[in-house]
Order: structure tokens, then sequence, then C-alpha cells
């Protein structure tokens, strides 16, 4: 997905970034040739009390500089959709999809011929200053699921965004505890490929309260390895794992790591019913089913196969509220190292306009000219 930018509070970063970067990512799929659609979004409301929902995301997004979006009701819905059914929806045309590894296969190359070095699968155990000098930093690691032998890459500054592993990447080079990420499993279905024209465009519901899940979608997907499908879905069950791609991935330190999180259970106990929800969709595909037909009513379980899983990082803030920013660590192991602790979606689509601001960061941190 490129987001557009209507659910981030108008004058955040994380709003601003969004708007920018997806031009940015638009400028640079279209000079590199990467596949990519701007194939619009249907934002909806199933019933007419979600609709103030809708009013209120066209409202941030027109705040946000969000181009075209328009409120449209079941009729003209259907003129565009003929299969979903809802009482209105926020159309969003400046939405577009693309494959982010194409994306990341193509920034490689680019700056490989810029003479930039690539170390894959060197997962990262320890950062410290090198006894050889205290402005060189030793970072340390080994093979993925190995013990040795471990190699060291010695580098002036550091600056870490760990994805699902942010926090652990950031304590180890330094940083503070808090904040912890909590990781979620996103199981997807897709359309069956005589069911894959069901709908044209991206077709989603209203976010839920809880701040998470976005909500079970319909998604085209375009380039990469997956090509031309619907994909429908996601749920967002919390994981056992941090790399928790089963629902039997467990570890138990990381269940002391979520256990352990002040923030997490605030949000449990506050969306009691949708943490529940969620562990019960994650299993039972006539749950899932039953959350998709509230957009496409005629999609039945002999339309869909499954498809991939995701797994994604959240923060929580000590109220139990999802940080709805970026959340920057500075200055760390003697002002060497500059974390990015929380980068939640729209982080893909956001990614050149996230890249200015820690760039930002970073010459004022390490006083690059």
């Amino acid at each position: 997905m490129i987001h557009a930018g209507m659910y981030y509070e108008p004058g955040s970063v994380m709003a601003k970034a969004c708007v920018d970067g997806a031009r940015l990512m638009y400028e640079y799929a279209e000079k590199k040739g990467i596949p990519h659609e701007r194939s619009g979004k249907l934002i909806c409301a199933s019933t007419e009390a979600e609709h103030a929902i809708v009013e209120d995301l066209y409202r941030k997004g027109t705040a946000n500089g969000v181009q075209g979006l328009r409120v449209i009701y079941r009729d003209e819905i259907k003129q565009i959709e003929p299969n979903v059914d809802v009482y209105s929806a926020l159309d969003s045309p400046n939405t577009g999809i693309i494959d982010y590894g194409d994306v990341a296969r193509q920034l490689q190359k680019d700056l490989a011929s810029e003479g930039v070095d690539f170390h894959f699968r060197f997962e990262v155990r320890n950062v410290g200053q090198s006894l050889e000098g205290k402005s060189l930093l030793n970072i340390e690691g080994v093979e993925p699921r190995q013990e040795g032998p471990t190699k060291v890459i010695q580098a002036r500054n550091l600056i870490t965004c760990g994805g699902l592993h942010m926090d652990r990447l950031a304590r180890a080079a330094g940083g503070d505890e808090f904040p912890k990420v909590v990781t979620f499993r996103g199981r997807y279905y897709q359309m069956k490929p005589e069911f894959r024209n069901i709908v044209k465009r991206n077709v989603y519901p209203v976010p839920s309260s809880g701040g998470i899940p976005v909500g079970v979608h319909f998604t085209p997907t375009v380039g990469g390895h997956r090509g031309q499908h619907m994909i429908v879905g996601p749920g967002a069950c919390v994981t056992f794992h941090p790399e928790g791609y089963k629902f039997t991935d467990v570890s138990f330190s990381h269940l002391w790591h979520i256990f352990s999180n002040t923030g997490f259970w605030n949000f449990a106990i506050n969306n009691v019913h949708l943490s529940i929800g969620e562990l019960w969709k994650d299993l039972n595909q006539a749950v899932f089913l039953a959350e998709a037909k509230k957009l496409v009513p005629g999609v039945t379980a002999d339309m869909i196969e499954d498809s991939f899983v995701g797994v994604m990082a959240q923060v929580f803030l000590p109220d139990g509220k999802p940080a709805t920013d970026y959340i920057f660590e500075r200055k760390c192991l003697g002002g060497t190292t500059l974390h990015l602790r929380n980068a939640p979606s729209p982080a893909a689509t956001s990614s050149f306009a996230i890249a200015r601001e820690v760039v930002d960061r970073a010459e004022a941190d390490f006083s690059w000219a």
C-alpha cells in the first residue's frame, strides 16, 4: 500500500512524512520503472453509525494536504465498485500499491553503485566503543540462529531502525529499556484467480477505536514475487515470539517481554473485546470471512485461499494507547548513536521522508557537514 495520509493527526511528523513520502515513492517508482498503480481506495462505513469516522478522516486528510478526497454514498459506491455494499466511504484516488521488496532491491542496487556495503544475515548481538579508539564503535554480530563465528564491523556512528527488534537493537547499543515493541501477526487470505477482480481498488473499513488493527480489507497487489492478486486481511493477533509467523511459535523470553509491558496490559484491558476477537479471528476462517463480508457481502469461503502472514511492530504508551508518531532516542554511547524506536505503518510509504528526518537529526547529533 502507498498510503495517502488521511489517518494521521494534522501537524504530526507522521502525517507530513506520509504525504511527502507517498509523493517521493511515486517519483522513485516512476524513475526506476518499478511496477506500481494508483489504484485508489475506499474507506468504508458499513452503517450510518460509522459515517462520522468517514467525515473525520476527510477532515484530517484535507488538513494534511491529501489531494482528491471526497465522501461518497451507497449509490455512487455501487457505480464504481458493484460488489461493495456499505453506507458511505471516503474515496482516495491518490492511494496506490507497490511491492516494497521491489523498492528495497532497487535501493540496494542504487546504493551499491555508490560504494555502500551491505551485510546480510548479520544479527547484532552487542555494540560498544572500540579499545582501538573511543571515536570508533565495534558492532558485533553472528549469522542468525547461530552462535558463531562473531563478526565485527567498525564505525564512527550508528543509526538503528530495527523493525520487530527496534527495542532489542537499541538496548544493545546503549538505549533505554523502554519503549518496548509488541509484535502482532497479520494473516492474509487471497481471492482465487478467477475472483481476483471482485473489487478493483483497495477497500477498507473505518479504523477501530483501539488504534489497531486497521481491519480486514481488500488490497490488490502488483509486482514482486506475488504479482497480480487480491489479498484479503489482515487480522492483528499478538504473537508469542518476536518473529511469530505461526500461532505455535513461542518464546518464553518474549512472553516475559510482553507481559512486563505496562502499556500493553493497559491496551489489552481497555480493548478486551478487540484483543480476544483478533485472537479468535486468527484461528477461525469463518470469523475472518464475516469481517470481509461487511464490505463485500458476496465473498464466500470457496472464493478464497490461504496467502501469506506478516508480523508488525507496535509501541504502546504507558496509558495503553498506540504511539502515533515516530520516537527517536538520541546521543547514545557517548553521542555516537541514534535510534529510531517507533516507526509503525505507514513507515514503508513514508520511508524516503523518514530518511530525511533521520538525516536531519544525525547531522545535528554527529556534527556532519
